[in-house]
């Protein structure tokens, strides 16, 4: 039954994605696949098992569309754009910081559980430190990151389509179909995806299922220097997949929250969304990068769901990408360990204090 359940949704949510397209709205696969999952969910049944998998193949093809965007000629324009990358990924995560003392205030939570809830685009890192600090709230930091997601997947789609249009400056526009390649180069890319993934999965790098298509199909980009892109097919199923995801998430997050937990992670996520849109405003004063490029890179979300976006808006990917891709790095590299470092001092001249007493 719970196969049938499955079923049934997966045809509620390609049919309500196809009437959205039909009417113009924007990312309807996404947004179709959202809602109806939400609908199922909370009226229809929740007596069905949405294997994991699906959401991964979602992310590997994600990944491959990202891989096909780094030419060459892309790596040479981000190397030349590294101060812009520094100097916004800064920003945007001193912002968040900032924020977190206003969410604290808010919901009455700890240090904490403020500054982990806060941190953006680091959802897993953020979580599996929260549960290894006792003071943090693992259910609040874990519901703060997950509404992040989805008012990103709301919220910043429709910002960026106000400008979209005739100035973007994507670099997704390439030779060839992925279904064009040649079979010979198709096999090695099969073989290399799921190896280079494994790999990441062993040393837990974060998002394996995404960067690591993207770093198999850039090395085959770079070395053979023949482009190609995914076939929109399968950017329709990547975002049925993912779309599948968030709406159970929301459907989840619905039953685990009050109104005062709502509206605090509602003005955080929304100041942090606006406080992004002010910074991406200035940068724009002093860059040549159009705005949804730009506005794209420095959303608060996690890489997949701006990607999507992206490739929707019809933006630089590669640029969006590399953005995204350093502010990981930066969190799991610098901004993670000094946290948790502040966090064990905060901790001991709590316990010194409690000792002194």
């Amino acid at each position: 039954m719970k196969y049938l359940n499955l079923f049934l949704l997966f045809l509620s949510a390609i049919i309500l994605s196809a009437l959205l397209q039909w009417a113009g709205m924007v990312m309807p696969w996404l947004f179709g696949a959202m809602i109806a999952t939400v609908v199922f969910y909370r009226m229809v049944t929740t007596h069905f098992h949405y294997p994991k998998w699906f959401g991964n193949l979602g992310l590997i093809i994600i990944g491959v569309e990202i891989g096909s965007t780094f030419t060459l000629e892309t790596l040479a324009d981000m190397a030349e754009d590294y101060i812009t990358i520094i100097m916004l990924s800064l920003l945007i995560i001193g912002l968040s910081l900032l924020l977190a003392g206003f969410f604290m205030r808010m919901t009455g939570c700890t240090l904490e559980t403020a500054v982990l809830a806060s941190i953006p685009g680091a959802l897993s890192q953020m979580i599996v430190m929260a549960e290894e600090e006792k003071r943090a709230d693992l259910l609040l930091v874990t519901l703060t990151q997950m509404s992040r997601i989805v008012l990103v997947v709301i919220f910043v789609p429709l910002i960026a389509s106000f400008t979209a249009g005739s100035n973007l400056t994507g670099t997704n526009e390439v030779a060839s179909s992925l279904t064009s390649v040649a079979t010979v180069d198709m096999l090695w890319m099969l073989l290399g995806i799921p190896a280079v993934i494994y790999i990441m999965t062993l040393m837990k790098f974060p998002v394996p299922y995404m960067i690591g298509p993207m770093l198999v199909v850039l090395t085959w980009n770079v070395v053979t220097d023949y482009t190609f892109s995914v076939d929109v097919s399968f950017m329709y199923a990547a975002q049925l997949f993912f779309g599948i995801r968030i709406g159970l998430q929301i459907s989840t997050l619905v039953n685990q929250l009050n109104k005062r937990l709502i509206l605090s992670m509602l003005i955080q996520n929304m100041l942090l969304i606006i406080g992004t849109l002010g910074l991406v405003m200035v940068f724009l004063l002093i860059s040549e990068h159009d705005f949804t490029d730009l506005f794209l890179s420095a959303a608060p979300g996690g890489i997949g769901q701006i990607i999507i976006v992206a490739v929707e808006m019809g933006a630089n990917i590669a640029m969006i990408s590399s953005y995204h891709i350093f502010r990981i790095f930066f969190i799991l590299l610098i901004v993670a360990p000094l946290i948790n470092m502040l966090l064990r001092k905060n901790r001991k001249r709590r316990q010194h204090a409690h000792d002194g007493t």
